[in-house]
C-alpha cells in the first residue's frame, strides 16, 4: 500500500523545480504569483496553486542556491534513512497541512507567505534527518565540521524567533510543521534523546571514575598487592618492605 505512494527522488524533483522558478524569476519577476497559493484563486478553479507554492524558492539572492543543495543532500540521506514511501507522506502530508492552514486564515495572494512555508518544510526535512543521524557532521563552508543535530536545533531557534512579529499565519504554519514532523518520527525522537541521556550518564559514570583514580593516585600508602591505599581503607596498616614496596598487613610478604 505505501509503496503506491511513494515517489522515488520527490525531494530532487522539488528542488529541480525550485532552480527553475529561481531563474524564471529573473526574467519574469511576477511569474512568481502565478504560483502563489492564493485560497480565493484556488476556488475559482486555479487548482495548480495547491501545488505549485512548494516551488516557490524562500529567497531569490544568489547566496540560496547553496540551499538546493543542502536540501538535495537532506531529501536523499532522508530517503535512504527511511526509504522513498515514508519520506513522500512525509511530505506531502506536510504540504496538505500548510495548504490547511492558508485556507483557514483565508489568506488572498500569499506568494510571500508560502514561500515561508516552503522554507518550513525543509525545515522538517533537516529535522527528521538529523533525529535519525544527530551525530552526522556537516562541513560548514566546507571548512568547520558541525553535527547535523546541531544546525537542526540552531535553524529552527532562528526559525522561530523569524515568525515573532509576523502575522499569526507564520506561527501556525511552523506548527503545523512540528506537528507533522512528530506525527512521523516522534519513536526516532524518543529513541535520539533517550541515547543522549544514557551518553550523558555513562559521560557522568566515566568522570567520576577518573575523578577515583585521580583520588587513588593521590594516596600516601598503596598496597602493591591489593591496590588498596589508606584512602579506600583508611582502618589498614601498612609496611615497607626491605625492596621499598609497600605492603598492607594483610599481603606482607613473610
Amino acid at each position: 500500500m505505501l509503496e503506491r505512494c511513494s515517489i522515488p527522488g520527490l525531494i530532487r524533483y522539488v528542488v529541480l523545480f525550485n532552480a527553475l522558478v529561481f531563474v524564471l524569476h529573473y526574467l519574469s519577476p511576477n511569474f512568481i504569483f502565478t504560483l502563489a497559493l492564493d485560497p480565493k484563486l484556488v476556488l475559482q478553479g486555479e487548482l495548480w496553486r495547491l501545488i505549485t507554492w512548494i516551488f516557490i524558492p524562500g529567497s531569490f539572492s544568489p547566496f540560496w542556491i547553496l540551499a538546493f543543495f543542502f536540501l538535495l543532500f537532506l531529501g536523499d540521506g532522508l530517503e535512504q534513512a527511511v526509504g522513498s514511501s515514508r519520506t513522500t507522506l512525509f511530505y506531502l502530508s506536510g504540504m496538505m497541512l500548510c495548504t490547511f492552514v492558508a485556507f483557514s486564515f483565508g489568506l488572498a495572494g500569499a506568494g510571500i507567505v508560502f514561500a515561508g512555508a516552503n522554507i518550513y518544510l525543509n525545515l522538517s526535512l533537516l529535522l527528521a534527518l538529523a533525529t535519525i543521524c544527530p551525530d552526522l557532521e556537516i562541513l560548514v563552508m566546507y571548512i568547520l565540521p558541525v553535527k547535523l543535530s546541531w544546525i537542526a536545533i540552531i535553524s529552527t531557534l532562528f526559525t522561530v524567533v523569524g515568525t515573532l512579529g509576523q502575522p499569526p499565519v507564520f506561527a501556525a504554519t511552523l506548527g503545523a510543521v512540528f506537528v507533522n514532523y512528530l506525527l512521523f518520527f516522534h519513536r526516532e525522537l524518543r529513541t535520539s534523546l533517550g541515547l543522549l541521556h544514557l551518553t550523558r550518564k555513562s559521560g557522568a559514570k566515566s568522570m567520576f571514575q577518573r575523578l577515583d583514580a585521580v583520588v587513588e593516585s593521590s594516596s600516601l600508602h598503596h598496597c602493591e598487592h591489593c591496590g588498596r591505599t589508606e584512602l579506600s581503607n583508611p582502618d589498614l596498616d601498612f609496611r615497607v618492605t626491605r625492596n621499598g614496596f609497600e605492603y598492607c598487613i594483610e599481603h606482607l610478604p613473610k
